[in-house]
């Protein structure tokens, strides 16, 4: 299906990232370069469509906190809920994209696209890839996506739901793939085609509180692990914890009890793999897997990686303490 071109404007919220980096003068590397503006002037809208240029950062995507990306998902709802506004469009770097993609799954409460994009290239680099993304972030707000598809993100002509994007390389174009579902459309010529991506029958509901719970901490599970460093996190006061295991969810036996103590003091662990694909779940009883880890009253996080999933509990702390009910926001994902 190509774009529907109708009368209105799409918001494009410039956060900063290589899209608008370029060499500097007497320095090692490229940097920001406020480039916005020059990035709009190479584009060519339909007669009918205006872009609404929204100057929000200026950053390296590293620089991203977990409260940028809220404030940012909620500026972005703000601006979608004006009657003109058709979509929106961030710009944004590419090593943090897919964990400012997802809060703005979770958070922003409008049916309208939220596309986020950047590059792998810089500005002035021969091959540049940030105008041909950006272009096409804006035909695909056009498009009618699917109900439930929520925040997308377009990166080298092809578009994946942001609970599944994932970046799979540190210097590729290519540099993003899906977590097994597919894509949700791909670029044809000057068209995005939807390519029937099959996405959750189930009702997704948003989890976008006032405000998240920032102190929130990943920790990823490597051989012979002890339990000093989750020790150190609780000492630290920390809210919640996500801890990326092995497998399908499993982690050292050393760490377990100090797993238990974050749960009896009212600490939320929710375990995550370091695997890209597959997911965690209930499969082994042993000491530290995740059955076992489950019976000691562990969230599994599903197919959600570490990031996303620390994400998601950051949301979900800003809504509620209890237990029972993060599990369950976990669960209806």
């Amino acid at each position: 299906m190509t774009e529907t071109r109708l009368p209105g404007e799409i918001a494009i919220f410039f956060t900063g990232g290589t899209i608008g980096m370029c060499p500097v003068k007497g320095a090692h590397g490229v940097a920001p370069g406020g480039n916005f503006e020059n990035l709009l002037s190479e584009m060519s809208p339909d007669e009918n469509l205006r872009l609404r240029p929204i100057d929000w950062s200026d950053k390296p995507s590293p620089h991203m906190t977990p409260q940028d990306m809220f404030r940012l998902a909620r500026d972005v709802e703000a601006a979608l809920a004006e009657d003109s506004v058709l979509g929106a469009v961030i710009l944004h770097g590419t090593d943090v994209l897919v964990e400012s993609a997802y809060m703005c799954d979770l958070v922003v409460d409008s049916d309208k696209p939220v596309i986020l994009t950047g590059s792998m290239r810089y500005y002035s680099e021969s091959g540049y890839d940030g105008i041909r993304n950006l272009i096409n972030a804006v035909r695909a707000c056009l498009l009618p996506l699917p109900p439930r598809t929520g925040a997308c993100v377009l990166m080298t002509d092809r578009l994946f739901a942001a609970r599944e994007a994932v970046k799979v390389n540190s210097l590729n174009v290519g540099a993003f793939e899906s977590r097994e579902a597919g894509v949700v459309g791909y670029v044809a010529g000057t068209s995005v085609v939807l390519a029937g991506c099959p996405l959750s029958a189930r009702p997704r509901h948003k989890i976008s509180p006032a405000a998240i719970e920032p102190d929130v901490m990943l920790l990823t599970c490597y051989t012979g692990m002890n339990r000093s460093l989750i020790d150190h996190a609780r000492s630290l006061g920390i809210k919640g914890l996500v801890i990326e295991g092995f497998g399908a969810g499993n982690v050292p036996p050393a760490i377990v009890p100090a797993i238990e103590d974050c749960i009896r003091n009212g600490i939320p662990v929710v375990l995550a793999t370091r695997c890209i694909e597959g997911g965690v779940w209930p499969v082994y009883g042993y000491p530290g897997g995740g059955a076992d880890l489950l019976d000691k009253g562990v969230i599994l996080c599903g197919r959600l990686g570490g990031p996303k999933a620390r994400v998601r509990l950051m949301c979900a702390l800003g809504l509620t303490r209890d237990m029972n009910a993060i599990r369950e926001l976990f669960e209806e994902d």
